[in-house]
């Protein structure tokens, strides 16, 4: 069997970020950054999984009990729901363009690219819906982590998506092939998990200081659908800043967040906000197309890593 490769892309919030959070619409889109998972089938029971970027390797064989408590959980998570269905070992191997712990999803494209992967080498058929959920699951449930839905539909789906990230999610392909964005990341670090479950306890206290902002970015994402289907960016723009002033009032935003989203506007953009969970990591703004590199330029002044971004096309099944 020939090697199998698997690609998935990051993705960015246009509108609504922790929205899903409470189970409320996001609209997201999956951007050119990949993270490639690269499978070679062996004639053996032993599983070689490799971080490429980071320097780890982790060996077992078919069968073993897993724990899941390593740098590449979010792989062996995946094959722990996979595996049964394997009859051979294989070597996998990961490479990623995608900053991590900048609020472009990275984790997620790692643990969609791996089920692609192994779905592919066990002969099982998805679906991006069917992908998306099981990333979902993997995530929330196997692996504890804090999150919603839209980066695993955001991802599985690819395109510009309005995403229902409820119990029954689902999402709507909007129609936009391409956005004149810039992201930059702010190199602020911070500890993505944390965030979400600071804001998860205080959306459980039902913290009005959280939950009136909240509320209006839900707003505000209905908004966004109906400028996006008009075709009029520069009304999107406009409503990403207004989304930013509730970031700032939910206390996710940083100095630097606002110092990134202001360089952005004052050059030319129509709208700049924060992606993520906040608290630093990447933001993202939207420019009318003759504008685009004068905005570039302004937030690479601030000697920060910048890209412009196009936009992924629908994905289908796998």
């Amino acid at each position: 069997m020939k090697n199998i490769l698997s690609r998935s892309p990051g993705r960015i919030c246009l509108l609504g970020d922790n929205a899903d959070l409470i189970e409320k619409p996001a609209i997201a889109a999956a951007i050119s950054a990949f993270l490639t998972v690269e499978i070679e089938p062996r004639d053996d029971d032993t599983i070689v999984l490799t971080g490429a970027d980071i320097g780890f390797t982790e060996t077992f064989k078919l069968g073993d009990a897993i724990i899941l408590d390593s740098p590449l959980k979010y792989v062996k998570a995946v094959y722990a729901r996979m595996g049964t269905q394997l009859k051979t070992g294989f070597n996998l191997t990961i490479h990623s363009d995608i900053p991590v712990s900048a609020g472009l999803s990275s984790s997620t494209a790692l643990c969609i690219a791996t089920i692609k992967g192994l779905g592919q080498l066990s002969g099982t058929k998805l679906d991006a819906q069917e992908i998306a959920e099981l990333s979902f699951e993997i995530e929330r449930y196997d692996l504890d982590i804090e999150c919603g839905r839209m980066d695993q539909y955001a991802i599985a789906f690819g395109g510009v998506t309005y995403i229902e990230t409820g119990d029954h999610a689902s999402a709507v392909q909007l129609p936009m092939e391409s956005l004149p964005l810039v992201v930059a990341d702010t190199e602020q670090k911070h500890d993505t998990q944390a965030l979400q479950k600071w804001l998860r306890d205080r959306i459980e206290q039902q913290d009005p200081s959280l939950m009136e902002p909240l509320l209006e970015v839900v707003d505000l994402v209905e908004s966004g659908k109906q400028a996006i289907l008009a075709g009029n960016l520069e009304q999107l723009g406009l409503i990403m800043n207004l989304q930013q002033v509730q970031e700032h009032a939910m206390g996710t935003s940083t100095d630097r967040l606002e110092l990134f989203c202001s360089k952005a506007r004052d050059a030319g953009a129509w709208g700049a906000k924060q992606m993520g969970a906040g608290g630093g990591g990447c933001m993202i703004a939207l420019c009318p197309p003759d504008r685009l590199q004068e905005v570039f330029d302004a937030l690479k002044s601030l000697d920060a890593p910048a890209w412009a971004f196009d936009i992924v096309p629908p994905s289908g099944s796998v």
